[in-house]
């Protein structure tokens, strides 16, 4: 009876080895969940890809063309415009018109890339935690006196349609380079002054009404554009009146 025994302990041992019976079904349990894993993992990426393509497609985009007015003021004043350190790299730069052009070329200057950042590599000039350097050498650290006072960088900025009555929002250390442009017609201030000095707005705001985007092979459009054409209209009706005149006529008639 052991030996029996036994013997049907060792078949069943053979048994419980042989995957599968002939005409048994493979069991499919474990390929479907590697399937499923590299399933999940693929839409996973393509998740990840559109959710960095769709913050690249945020305003503004390369069909955008926004104009912001600029100004750099220093203990009270504001200085000249600034212009391009080089060629334009981003789609973000400046016409030296006191105005920031935001019209990107690629995804290195849209939606969250468009940021004041670019606009100071463009220009030569860099921001940090508590310096401001201009493209000309200029430097001013926090605590460098104006008038006296103590003063900080700092960046304000006023929505679009701003008047003298609007109250800018303020920014200071890495809030300033890391400051997203995100609408057309905004005012900025970049400024070194004492703590609680307000800047006017910049003197460009003029120019925010009417930018005047002239590149090679760009004509200038907007006002411009029809006031150019209009200035040649004035002096030909003098022009007209003088081919006309009767003096002329009846000095070339008199000998015959």
């Amino acid at each position: 009876m052991g030996k029996a025994s036994s013997s049907k302990k060792i078949r069943r041992v053979q048994q419980a080895g042989v995957s599968r019976a002939p005409g048994q079904r493979r069991n499919l349990a474990y390929p479907a969940l590697i399937v499923g894993i590299i399933v999940v993992g693929t839409l996973l990426v393509f998740l990840a890809r559109d959710s960095r393509q769709a913050t690249a497609s945020e305003a503004p985009t390369t069909r955008d063309h926004w104009h912001e007015a600029l100004g750099i003021n220093i203990c009270g004043e504001f200085l000249g415009n600034p212009s391009d350190d080089g060629p334009d790299r981003t789609g973000i730069h400046t016409h030296a018109d006191g105005l920031i052009h935001i019209h990107p070329f690629g995804s290195g200057a849209t939606g969250d890339n468009a940021t004041m950042q670019v606009f100071l590599d463009q220009i030569g000039a860099s921001v940090t935690d508590d310096s401001l350097t201009l493209k000309d050498g200029t430097t001013k650290t926090n605590g460098d006196k104006c008038d006296g006072k103590a003063g900080e960088v700092a960046l304000f900025v006023w929505p679009p349609q701003a008047s003298d009555k609007s109250e800018p929002e303020k920014f200071t250390g890495t809030d300033i380079t890391e400051h997203r442009f995100t609408e057309d017609g905004g005012a900025y201030v970049l400024s070194f002054n004492p703590k609680g000095y307000t800047p006017k707005l910049p003197p460009s705001m003029t120019e925010l009404a009417n930018p005047s985007d002239v590149e090679p092979g760009q004509s200038t459009g907007g006002l411009n554009s029809a006031t150019s054409s209009t200035v040649p209209a004035a002096p030909s009706t003098p022009a007209e009146s003088t081919t006309t005149a009767a003096p002329a006529e009846s000095t070339t008639s008199a000998p015959r």
